[in-house]
């Protein structure tokens, strides 16, 4: 009988990191990038979402055992991170990990690394932006999912699971619009990858919309479980490539009340 998986979620969040490459403006040189995401008008927007929607997400979890890494550069502007740092109080084991510019599979390993218990048989890395939602049950589906994906593979072989079921919120100054979608391709939110302690891969060795082509993937299509924001500060293009449901506001309030903290006003009136 193989021995038993200690299994432990290491959420991390990119918040305005300076990668070495990854970004539309990445050609422009290191300078234009941190010129671009430190812009202090751009931050005060981050900070917004990531306070109205990320990490009420994350505190709504039904299963709060997690480990969570907030990457930042080295040089970020010592005012935003004290208030990240007071963001980050209210959770039991989350911390700030400033790094020199890397390319993002490097230090998002080195993010996870600084979170990883002596006691941890596998990791289920999770991604996350600033600026998004998860449902509340993907922290303990991850854990659930996860052992017994392991379980139907080749030994020390990566598993990936996601979600393909959520909503949009597009923010526009003449309204806001909140539809359903389920995503054909996996889709980068509250997407975790369980290997064993030592493997090289993470859930950043590649494109999220890719891991399907490269390991095997459990993806969740039921159950609304990300709430994807849509805006001028979206770096890649947010298209929905399966199907939209527009529900009607009473199916929306429904849909809020059983996978979200949040009232469909509140998002409908979100501004950034």
């Amino acid at each position: 009988m193989p021995p038993a998986i200690r299994a432990q979620v290491i959420i991390v969040i990119r918040f305005s990191y300076v990668a070495e490459a990854g970004f539309k403006i990445s050609q422009q040189g290191l300078d234009q990038v941190r010129a671009t995401l430190y812009a202090p008008d751009r931050l005060e927007r981050r900070f917004h979402l990531f306070t109205a929607l990320t990490l009420p997400s994350l505190l709504a979890q039904s299963d709060m055992d997690f480990s969570l890494a907030v990457l930042i550069g080295e040089d970020f502007p010592p005012a935003f991170r004290r208030r990240l740092e007071e963001l980050l109080a209210p959770f039991q084991d989350a911390r700030i990990v400033a790094l020199p510019p890397q390319n993002n599979y490097k230090s998002t390993r080195a993010a996870i690394e600084a979170c990883r218990k002596p006691e941890t048989t596998h990791v289920i890395s999770v991604r996350l932006d600033d600026d998004d939602a998860m449902g509340r049950s993907v922290v303990a589906a991850q854990k659930a999912l996860g052992p017994a994906l392991v379980a139907l593979g080749p030994e020390a072989a990566p598993v990936v699971i996601c979600f393909n079921n959520g909503l949009f919120l597009e923010l526009s100054e003449a309204g806001n619009s909140l539809y359903g979608v389920v995503e054909k391709l996996p889709l980068g939110i509250g997407m975790g990858m369980i290997a064993p302690v030592g493997a090289r891969p993470t859930i950043f060795s590649t494109d999220h919309r890719r891991v399907h082509t490269r390991w095997n993937c459990y993806t969740e299509a039921l159950t609304p479980a990300f709430i994807r924001t849509v805006h001028r500060d979206n770096d890649s293009a947010a298209l929905v490539t399966g199907a939209r449901t527009d529900y009607d506001s009473a199916t929306l309030d429904r849909l809020l009340e059983a996978h979200f903290p949040f009232t469909q006003k509140a998002l409908l009136d979100l501004r950034a």
